[in-house]
């Protein structure tokens, strides 16, 4: 358990890591050249981090680290708030309130979508639903036997009526 806290605070470390190299893209803006648009100079460690950033989180996701515990996604707003504030202290254009947006609603996202997709949610979903078929179920069964017992009646009055 204390492995996957060490990977948590990982986690919050990369959101911050690349919610600063987002902010630092934004702020330098873009040269334009031939090719297109090129990562000015003094922009490197920038770009670095908004490369090398997702990697280690993209590989935490897919290995399962979030499937145990859910809680442990709660480090993608422990990053993704400090990323923000940074975010907003190094400007406050339009394109830094953009990344501090993006940041905030990837740090709410990831731990809500996370705990409604673990395990134990989907085996309490499934039992919900099967609960509720047993109930239609039987709410059916209820249905054809009064039909039944009426149709009995009728007939055995018709019966009685005829005689």
């Amino acid at each position: 358990m204390r492995s996957g806290w060490v990977g948590a605070v990982l986690t919050a470390g990369l959101v911050l890591w690349f919610g600063w190299g987002l902010a630092g893209l934004v702020s330098l803006g873009c040269e334009w050249d031939a090719r297109g648009c090129a990562v000015p100079d003094g922009g490197g460690k920038y770009f670095a981090a908004i490369m090398a950033a997702p990697w280690p989180l993209g590989f935490m996701a897919k290995a399962g680290f979030y499937r145990r515990d859910w809680r442990l996604t709660l480090s993608f707003p422990a990053g993704a708030v400090p990323g923000a504030a940074v975010t907003l202290g190094m400007g406050t254009s339009a394109g830094h309130w953009a990344v501090a947006f993006l940041l905030l609603l990837f740090g709410t996202l990831v731990p809500w979508l996370t705990r409604y997709t673990t395990d134990e949610a989907r085996a309490a979903r499934r039992h919900e639903r099967e609960r509720r078929a047993r109930e239609e179920r039987r709410e059916r069964a209820r249905v054809r036997r009064r039909e039944r017992r009426s149709e009995r009646r009728r007939s055995s009055a018709a019966q009685r009526d005829v005689t």
